[in-house]
């Protein structure tokens, strides 16, 4: 079975409610149900326009539950949502946990399960690249845009 494939925003939809901590469930009935105070509580970026996002998921026709449960792809990510991606699933910011050199963010440090969700998350564009020296613990790691 292959991943569902997300555009930007329904990705960015996904990322953020999936910061709330609540089970895949749990989010999944609140955004059904519309009880979207619920999920503003507890999400990192609040301001987001969930409703907005869901309506964009439904005309695109993009399952966003379906992602929610068992994982997704990217369709396209630019540099700047790859960081958002890098900010909502793992905490990492620009210029505190890694560099950005043109089309390339350098020095991140992942461990092996968060590199390969990474890898699924951004692998149809961006290359993951590990440190091949470092096998346990957290390994640095660059991602690098596929095609220039």
């Amino acid at each position: 079975m292959s991943l569902v494939r997300l555009s930007i925003p329904v990705g960015m939809l996904v990322e953020n409610v999936l910061t709330s901590g609540e089970a895949s469930e749990v989010i999944i009935d609140c955004l059904h149900r519309r009880d979207l105070a619920s999920l503003r509580a507890t999400i990192k970026e609040p301001t987001m326009d969930l409703e907005e996002r869901l309506k964009t998921a439904e005309e695109v026709g993009e399952d966003w539950a379906e992602a929610i449960r068992s994982g997704y792809e990217f369709k396209f990510l630019h540099i700047n949502a790859l960081k958002r991606v890098l900010d909502f699933r793992f905490d990492l910011k620009l210029d505190r946990d890694y560099v950005q050199e043109d089309l390339t963010l350098r020095h991140l440090k992942l461990n092996r399960e968060q590199i390969q969700l990474l890898h699924s998350l951004v692998g149809r564009q961006w290359s993951v690249i590990e440190d091949e020296r470092q096998k346990e613990g957290l390994i640095p790691v660059d991602i690098k845009l596929k095609y220039q």
